[in-house]
């Protein structure tokens, strides 16, 4: 441990003493990536730390609460949720993921709490690697703060990204090809990318001689870097902003506005304590996720419009069949469609239509 600690401080040094330019780009992205593997390394070798949460997930779509201690991630849990997760005003009231169930507009959304983040958490300290390793299954980010301390955002957020946790960035559009022989081709589609020799020496640190590569987007060496390593997750985030009662709504506005310009992260203010725009939260949390209600209609019947089935962004007829009667979607023939998705009323579609938030939908299979 103390070998890796050296070489962990003489790369960072190195790093700091190196200028930011056109010209060093390389070489800096590669002594990130040597850090980011010695602190990989130091994190799995402390006890305990290759062992993640056990947590089973359930509901529509998962969503998980990070934050520093005493955010008022527990008081938020209980208020929104079907949780019993204790409350206190002090720190690591939450020793352990406290799952919670959260209905709205017809879908029920698993909310899991977590130990609050603790500076260091990204080298092993506190439990950092089995908090990622809850974030890598869940489906949106619900990042936490007290308004009077919003500075403790950026320190978070840099500790998210030590645990290969890349908040609310794409994940680059770059194809990566292994090949045999033939040595490496790159395609640039008519985009900026790095150059061949520096793209090679990446390639070539993962055992990659021959291949061929292809740039959908402007691209640096570290979004090559990204793509490469497997053990990094993107995942979309919500910030909120708890404790509202406590300061004015000036305050409020202004600390929204300088965050969101900042990170291109979206806010929302609430006070758990209070009760505080928790409905506006949990709408928030529904819209972030992607989530749709699709109401099935008997072809000679109404819709039941209290029980909607719920889907994500980009679902199809057939997504929506597989869900309802995995065994017999093979059958579906087509569907009629009336809402937003559907361009005159009682449209009929095909099984790849996608459907839009709030459709009625009439699916129609083959006569057994």
């Amino acid at each position: 441990m103390a070998d890796l600690e050296k070489t962990l401080n003489e790369l960072r040094e190195e790093y700091s003493k190196t200028k930011h330019n056109k010209a060093t780009n390389k070489h800096l992205g590669i002594l990130r990536k040597k850090i980011a593997n010695i602190r990989k390394e130091m994190a799995s070798s402390k006890k305990g730390k290759g062992i993640g949460f056990a947590v089973r997930k359930t509901g529509d779509a998962t969503a998980v609460l990070v934050g520093f201690p005493n955010a008022g991630k527990s008081s938020l849990l209980g208020a929104v949720t079907n949780a019993e997760s204790r409350v206190a005003a002090y720190a690591f009231t939450t020793l352990e993921v406290i799952p919670g169930i959260m209905q709205h507009m017809g879908a029920n959304i698993q909310i899991l709490d977590v130990p609050g983040l603790i500076e260091g958490a990204g080298e092993g300290k506190g439990s950092g690697a089995k908090i990622a390793s809850v974030i890598r299954v869940s489906d949106l980010l619900l990042i936490m703060l007290d308004i009077t301390k919003p500075e403790g955002l950026y320190m978070l957020l840099d500790e998210l990204y030590e645990l290969d946790i890349r908040v609310n960035k794409a994940r680059p559009r770059i194809n990566v090809e292994r090949h045999i022989t033939g040595g490496l081709e790159i395609e640039s589609l008519g985009h900026k990318v790095p150059g061949k020799k520096d793209v090679q020496e990446v390639l070539n640190s993962y055992g990659i001689y021959n291949g061929k590569v292809i740039f959908h987007q402007d691209s640096g060496i570290d979004d090559l870097m990204e793509i490469m390593d497997s053990s990094i997750v993107n995942i979309r985030a919500l910030i909120i902003l708890n404790k509202i009662d406590s300061v004015s709504q000036h305050f409020t506005s202004a600390v929204s506005k300088e965050i969101e310009e900042k990170t291109g992260i979206k806010t929302i203010a609430i006070s758990a304590a209070q009760k505080t725009n928790l409905e506006g939260l949990k709408t928030r949390i529904f819209q972030e996720l992607g989530l749709l209600r699709i109401y099935l209609k008997p072809k000679d019947g109404m819709a039941d419009m209290e029980k909607p089935m719920i889907l994500r962004s980009g679902s199809t007829i057939m997504d929506l069949a597989r869900k309802l009667h995995s065994k017999t979607a093979k059958d579906l023939r087509y569907a009629y469609i009336n809402g937003k998705s559907a361009k005159f009323p009682n449209q009929r579609q095909g099984r790849e239509h996608v459907l839009l938030d709030g459709d009625m939908v009439t699916l129609i299979y083959d006569k057994v």
